[in-house]
C-alpha cells in the first residue's frame, strides 16, 4: 500500500517552531508594540524561528524587527471585525471593508496573488457554527484550519480544538491543514500554540513552501521527533523519554477512531480504505500534537 506523506526523510532538513497569529497595539485588543511582541517569541527562552504579525483589519510595519535574533517575521492581517475572520500571511498591501461578509473569495484570490496564505481563524470562538462547514466548502484558495487556538482556550471563549471542522473538511476531499496558533495578545499566554515546520532552510520563502505542503506538525505543548510512513506503516514518536505517557490517535475519515497507543512511541498499519489517516498525540497535562493527514493509494498532496 502507497502512503501519500507530506513529511520529507532526507537528511538535513530543519524542525523550525512558529507562530503564524499574533496582535500588537496596532489591534483594539492588543496591548504591546510590534517590538516588543517580536522581542519575547525571539528571546533565548521561547526561541521561535518565525513569527507572524497579524492585526486586526490593519497591516502593520515590521520593517523594523525584520532581524531580530535571527527571527524570520512574516507580515500579515487578520481579516474582517467580527464574523468569519481569516488570516493573510505574507502579504504586502491591505485594502478591505471589515464589516463585508460576502467578499472572502475576493480577499483569498488577492492574497494568493500577493504571494500570501490565506488560514480560516478559531472556528468555534463564541459558538459552534462561527465558521459554518457549508460556507468553508463553498470558498477556495485558503490553505490551513485553525485547529486550536490558544486565545480561545485562554478566554473560555468558545471552542479552542476545531478537529471536527478539519476532518468535515478532509471528508469531503478538501485537502487543507491544521494549525495551532497562540492568537498572542498577552505576554502570561504566550507559547501555548504553535507549529514545527520541516523546511529545507531557515527562510521566509522555505517556511512558506513547507507549510503550504504540509510538512509541519501542530502543537499545543507536546514534541514529535518523528513522523515517518513507509512499508504500511504511520510511525509516530514523541520526543523527549521523560514527558509522561503520551497516547496516540490515529483518526480517518468522518473523524473515525482507526487505532489508539499508549507509551513513546505509535505504530499504525495502513489498510487502504481509511480516506485518510492523521496522528492527534495526547499527554495526561493536556498538551496534544497534531499530524497533518497521510493519503492512502494514489491520492494525496
Amino acid at each position: 500500500m502507497n502512503i501519500i506523506s507530506p513529511y520529507k526523510t532526507e537528511p538535513g532538513l530543519l524542525w523550525l517552531k512558529g507562530n503564524l497569529h499574533a496582535h500588537t497595539k496596532n489591534s483594539n485588543c492588543g496591548h504591546y508594540p510590534v517590538e516588543d511582541v517580536a522581542r519575547v517569541y525571539s528571546d533565548s527562552f521561547m526561541k521561535y524561528d518565525f513569527l507572524a504579525i497579524t492585526d486586526h483589519t490593519k497591516l502593520t510595519d515590521i520593517s523594523n524587527i525584520s532581524d531580530m535574533n535571527d527571527m524570520v517575521i512574516f507580515s500579515g492581517v487578520e481579516y474582517k471585525k467580527d464574523a468569519w475572520q481569516t488570516l493573510g500571511i505574507n502579504i504586502s498591501s491591505y485594502d478591505d471593508d471589515s464589516l463585508l461578509t460576502n467578499n472572502h473569495q475576493q480577499i483569498f484570490d488577492e492574497v494568493n496573488r500577493q504571494g500570501g496564505m490565506n488560514i480560516i481563524c478559531h472556528p468555534h470562538i463564541y459558538n459552534d457554527d462561527y465558521w459554518p462547514l457549508e460556507r468553508l466548502l463553498a470558498l477556495e484558495g485558503y490553505t490551513a484550519v485553525e485547529i486550536f487556538n490558544n486565545n480561545v482556550k485562554m478566554n473560555n471563549s468558545g471552542r479552542a480544538i476545531a478537529c471536527d471542522i478539519w476532518d468535515a473538511l478532509l471528508s469531503q476531499g478538501r485537502k487543507v491543514y491544521g494549525i495551532a496558533s497562540d492568537d498572542f495578545h498577552h505576554y502570561s499566554r504566550c507559547g501555548g500554540g504553535f507549529i514545527m515546520v520541516q523546511a529545507e532552510d531557515k527562510s521566509g520563502a522555505a517556511i512558506l513552501e513547507a507549510i503550504s505542503r504540509g510538512r509541519f506538525y501542530s502543537s499545543s505543548g507536546i514534541l514529535l521527533k518523528d513522523i515517518t510512513a513507509g512499508e504500511n506503516r504511520i510511525h509516530i514518536a514523541a520526543a523527549s523519554p521523560r514527558v509522561p505517557e503520551t497516547v496516540f490517535r490515529f483518526i480517518g475519515k468522518d473523524g473515525i477512531l482507526l487505532a489508539e497507543q499508549s507509551g513513546k512511541e505509535a505504530c499504525y498499519t495502513v489498510r487502504g480504505n481509511e480516506g485518510y489517516v492523521r496522528v492527534e498525540a495526547c499527554r495526561e497535562d493536556g498538551s496534544m500534537a497534531w499530524t497533518q493527514p497521510f493519503w492512502p493509494g494514489s491520492i494525496g498532496y
